[in-house]
This record gives C-alpha cells, sequence and structure tokens, in this order.
C-alpha cells in the first residue's frame, strides 16, 4: 500500500513541475551521469525512482529546459536496479514499468493509461567506426618538450553531446609521457601529453557509450620539432609572370644550429631536378594565383613550413586595359594587379606618359616594379616609351588609381 501511495506521489510531483516526497531525500543531479535526480523511500530504500533527464526541475543539471513538445516522461526498468527510471516518452505522461510488468503502463493527466507497442530487442554493441567525430593536436608542430593537446570534436549527426556525458573515453599515445588515459564523461574529450623525441607522433581514440556502441578515431598527427630551422625566404623570380612564362620561386638563408638541413619538399610547385631549393609551375590563365609552401627539413626531424611568394599571372596577349589617350582608353581601378597596354601618342621626338591619379584617396601603385605613392588628388608620371602598344604590369596596392594617357 505504501508503494501505491508514493507512485501516486511520484506520478503528482512530475505533472505539476515538481517533488512532493514527504520526508523521502531528493537527490541532486550528477553531472557525470547525465544529470540523474533521484526520489528515495527513507523507510524503504529499495523503493524509489531514479529520474533520468528531467530538465524542467533540475537546474543543477547544467542543461535548458525541455519545450512543451518534449517535456512528458517516462519511467523505465533500470538493468542494475529494480527501482524504475525516468526518462523522455513520445506517448505522453510517464511510463512506470516494475520487475514484474511485462509491459511499460504509459500515465498522463489528461487520458487514461495506454500500453505502448513493445520495443524492438538490442542488437548490441556497434561495430567500431570512424564517422564519430575528428581528433587532432590543437597545434600542428610544436617544440620538443612542449605540451600537446589531443582533442575531439564530436559529429553532432552521429554522436550526440549528450551522447557522451557517461561515455568512456581511451586515448593511445604510446609514444608520449603519458602512453595512455581512460577518462568518462565530457572531459574525456581532450588529452594534454609531452613528448621528448622530435618527429611525427600519431594519437587514437576508442569511445565506448554507456550502451555499449563503440567508436574509433584515429587523430591527425602532430609534428615535433627538435633543432630549430632558421631564416628561410621564399622569394618568387616574377609577381607577376606572363602566363607564357611560368612562375619561379627559390628558398633560401635557411640554418640550423646543430643540425643538417636535408631535405626540400615542395607543395603546390614542382621542383627543379637540377636544385631542390627551387620549384616552378605552369600558368595556363591570367590572374591565376599561385602560392606555393616548401616544407624545409633537417636531421634532428625538425620540419618547417615556408610561405612563398604569391604570385598573379598575366597575359600579354590578353590584356586588362588599352590606355589610348581617349575617354574609353581611360580607367578607373580598385586595388589589384593589371595587364595594360601603353598605346599612348609617341614619336621619336614626344612621347605622352601613362599617369595615375588618386582622385578619392591616396594610391600606392608599382608599374613594371616600380613603386610609387600618389597623395589624393595627385598624379605621377609612370612610364613612357618611343614605341607604341607596348604591354606594362601595373600593381595598385592601395586606393582607386585613374589610369589614363598624359
Amino acid at each position: 500500500m505504501n508503494k501505491k501511495i508514493y507512485a501516486g506521489m511520484i506520478a503528482f510531483g512530475i505533472a505539476a513541475s515538481f517533488w512532493a516526497c514527504g520526508s523521502g531525500e531528493i537527490i541532486k543531479a550528477d553531472p557525470q551521469t547525465d544529470g540523474v535526480i533521484g526520489f528515495v523511500d527513507p523507510e524503504n530504500p529499495t523503493f524509489g525512482v531514479d529520474v533520468s533527464k528531467v530538465k524542467d526541475n533540475c537546474p543543477e543539471c547544467g542543461v535548458a529546459p525541455a519545450s512543451s513538445s518534449s517535456s512528458k516522461k517516462t519511467v523505465k526498468k533500470s538493468s542494475s536496479s529494480t527501482m524504475p527510471v525516468v526518462s523522455s516518452s513520445s506517448n505522453g505522461g510517464f511510463i512506470i514499468k516494475s520487475s514484474s510488468s511485462s509491459a511499460p503502463i504509459v500515465y498522463s493527466s489528461s487520458s487514461a493509461p495506454v500500453i505502448p507497442p513493445a520495443s524492438s530487442s538490442s542488437t548490441g554493441p556497434a561495430s567500431p567506426i570512424s564517422d564519430a567525430g575528428t581528433c587532432g593536436p590543437e597545434e600542428a608542430i610544436v617544440e620538443r618538450d612542449a605540451m600537446v593537446k589531443w582533442t575531439f570534436v564530436q559529429n553532432s549527426a552521429v554522436f550526440s553531446a549528450g551522447l557522451m556525458i557517461n561515455s568512456t573515453f581511451e586515448w593511445t599515445t604510446s609514444d608520449a609521457s603519458t602512453p595512455s588515459a581512460q577518462v568518462v564523461g565530457l572531459n574525456g574529450r581532450s588529452h594534454e601529453v609531452k613528448y621528448t623525441t622530435s618527429g611525427q607522433h600519431k594519437a587514437s581514440l576508442k569511445i565506448t557509450t554507456k550502451a555499449g556502441a563503440v567508436y574509433s578515431v584515429n587523430c591527425t598527427p602532430v609534428q615535433v620539432n627538435g633543432a630549430p630551422i632558421t631564416g628561410c625566404k621564399c622569394t618568387a623570380a616574377d609577381k607577376n609572370p606572363d602566363v607564357s612564362v611560368g612562375a619561379k620561386w627559390t628558398v633560401t638563408g635557411c640554418s640550423s644550429v646543430g643540425a643538417d638541413i636535408i631535405g626540400y619538399e615542395w607543395v603546390g610547385a614542382t621542383v627543379d631536378p637540377a636544385l631542390a631549393t627551387s620549384a616552378t609551375a605552369a600558368l595556363t590563365t591570367k590572374k591565376q594565383i599561385v602560392a606555393p609552401v616548401v616544407n624545409v627539413s633537417n636531421n634532428d626531424n625538425t620540419v618547417l613550413p615556408v610561405q612563398c611568394d604569391t604570385i598573379v599571372s598575366v597575359d600579354a596577349s590578353d590584356p586588362d586595359y588599352v590606355i589610348d589617350g581617349t575617354a574609353d582608353g581611360t580607367f578607373t581601378v580598385p586595388a589589384g594587379t593589371y595587364q595594360m597596354v601603353y598605346a599612348c601618342e609617341t614619336s621619336p621626338y614626344y612621347q605622352h606618359s601613362v599617369i595615375i591619379e588618386a582622385p578619392t584617396g591616396a594610391v600606392s601603385a608599382t608599374v613594371e616594379g616600380k613603386e610609387y605613392t600618389i597623395a589624393q588628388n595627385g598624379r605621377a608620371s609612370v612610364f613612357k616609351s618611343t614605341e607604341t602598344n607596348v604591354p606594362i604590369a601595373v600593381k595598385i596596392t592601395s586606393g582607386t588609381a585613374k589610369v589614363s594617357c598624359e
């Protein structure tokens, strides 16, 4: 009889969004158990209820209140206890299932009890899969003996944040200061270690949910550098090469105290077979942008990525603008790299110059490799030739420029 009274009190407490427990004890949420609240009868400890995910009545759980469309509660049998466990239900009200009942009964404050359809049998833990999320170091390159923080970022479509609360995270970092670690709960999403040896180091993660599903993730490796490499510069032979010529870069100035430079690996360009410190790239269209990286390495397992100059190609046979002194041959252009044609009137005795003006603000420009700075409302003569139809490379570094013949 007392048990029926307690069950009735529990039903009334949930429906009214509060617990009327008499002399019973309200157990606060445990953040490591997905926000579980419990009611225990002090006179009969074997009878009680664990209330899981009762978000409306659990500010300690650190989760937002459930919406009105999902605020119904379900009580189901716990696998480890004779006490019923409360969880969400889509059928309305809440469900209480005791050890002697064959099917849970759904109670609603506004309708008679209903028997929901039986749930499908469990298929057991899932096979290891790799789409639970991604894993990698917070910094891709670190120095030897520096702290490396491995981090797991879940794929929310497969592995929700709620699922991680009771999951076990097993990290394997066999060649680190901490070869392995096992953490339950959200804190297991990251793992910090140190490496005393330089080179590339790997890590992996196995996640086991409370239900027994297993997720395996291989992490992106971390590069641990030894003796530093310094002084490297990767410069382009021409920052605005013509498509007929192609682009070329050379890396210079690299040094490494205590170790020898042993390699240059080019990414985004083709290494010169006769000189490992140089590389080229074929160009097919104007305004093509290429910015390769060369990975310089030494014999202490250090790898230094060196960013090369960015090139923007031009095409002398397909100019952007033809400057000829007419209204149609005068242009106002924003910052950018252009292939223009000098078609101003010229003769052996007098040549009209290309003029760059700054009608709206200061302009910085480079014409045929020579730099100019023009103040607002100022102008500069930047190019002239005794021949006409001469291609010229113009780069407006900043500002808006008016380009015309003098």
